[in-house]
């Protein structure tokens, strides 16, 4: 009991500095860190097939059915900007830890003077270098922390910064699972001009269910959860009349609950394949175009599991200019367990 004690003291005292949206640096920290989550709608906390990449979201997933298999996630994000995550977890005398680096590269852009003038390139990337530990309170419950080192260059600018993700893991008899974790609390110790800037800290809950007589896994996560009040009126449902008086989006409780919400659904008729599908509400809100944003918060992927091997897709409509495509791949250096 007084370890949880401790998991909410410390959740209580960054949740009060909480920020969302564009108001926070280091973004690249919530990107989903496999073809999974993408799938499934960008940000499930609870297991994921024994996958260490699974890690990088919930601490408190670290297990031994992860132990020497390492993970690589690869996607060609939007406007040719490269992300990648590598995982993997240590099965040591001290217990089980995890290790993984998050990368992004933003690539070369063309760099030019106050005239115009081009004077060269320049190169944008951001790194973050994780250590993961978790410990079982019982036969159910799981709790884990993940430290990060982050580094962010952009162009001549550089910050560092450190953060970690407290995570908390619940599994019951009848195949359901909670999960509740505090993502990216801490701050810089170096910034880019010399403004403190906050971290991109959120609280996500996820519930999954098995279903006792169907090969189906259901998913929910409320995500965001320091920000009730996390939807805007988005300008492309304003409307104007002939007389040019323009009505804004009228946001009430329901758009408020909605854009928390990310569904899931995984169908697996056999161990080794795998179809998920997921909706991200918040997404579709607010990257959708006027009168066709539902199919902005559409993923879904597939998995297929062999001997030494097992290769996952992922699709995610993020925009409807652009979309996003995951391959994540694990490798088995013993028998898998499952």
């Amino acid at each position: 009991m007084k370890y949880i004690s401790a998991w909410i003291l410390v959740w209580m005292a960054y949740v009060t500095s909480a920020q969302i949206g564009g108001t926070a640096t280091y973004r690249f920290l919530s990107l989903p860190p496999s073809a999974a989550q993408i799938a499934l709608g960008g940000k499930q906390m609870v297991s994921l097939h024994d996958s260490p990449l699974q890690n990088f979201s919930n601490p408190a997933l670290i297990d031994s059915m992860q132990a020497r298999m390492p993970a690589l996630n690869y996607s060609h994000w939007i406007a040719d900007i490269n992300y990648g995550n590598l995982a993997y977890v240590w099965d040591t005398r001290y217990g089980l830890f995890f290790t993984g680096i998050h990368y992004l590269n933003y690539g070369r852009f063309t760099e030019a003077n106050a005239d115009g003038e081009i004077t060269g390139t320049f190169g944008a990337m951001e790194t973050a270098v994780v250590l993961g530990y978790a410990y079982p309170l019982g036969e159910r419950w799981r709790v884990g922390m993940n430290v990060k080192w982050i580094h962010s260059v952009l162009a001549g600018y550089r910050s560092d910064g450190l953060a970690v993700d407290l995570g908390l893991d619940y599994r019951n008899r009848s195949g359901g699972e909670w999960a509740l974790v505090l993502r990216n609390a801490g701050r810089q110790l170096t910034t880019y001009n010399g403004t403190q800037e906050a971290l991109p800290l959120e609280v996500d809950l996820t519930y999954a269910q098995l279903l006792e007589h169907a090969p189906f896994r259901l998913f929910v996560t409320a995500e965001n959860l320091q920000e009730p009040a996390i939807a805007f009126a988005n300008p492309v449902n304003d409307r104007t009349d002939p007389n040019g008086e323009v009505t804004h989006e009228n946001i009430t409780l329901v758009h408020h609950i909605f854009r928390h919400l990310i569904v899931g659904t995984e169908f697996f008729p056999r161990k080794r394949f795998h179809l998920r599908a997921g909706y991200n509400f918040r997404r579709a809100a607010e990257l959708g175009f006027k009168d066709i944003n539902f199919s902005s918060g559409l993923s879904f992927g597939l998995g297929l599991r062999l001997r030494h091997f097992s290769l996952e897709y992922g699709y995610g409509q993020m925009h409807y200019a652009g979309n996003n495509h995951f391959i994540s791949l694990h490798i088995f250096l013993h028998k898998p367990h499952r």
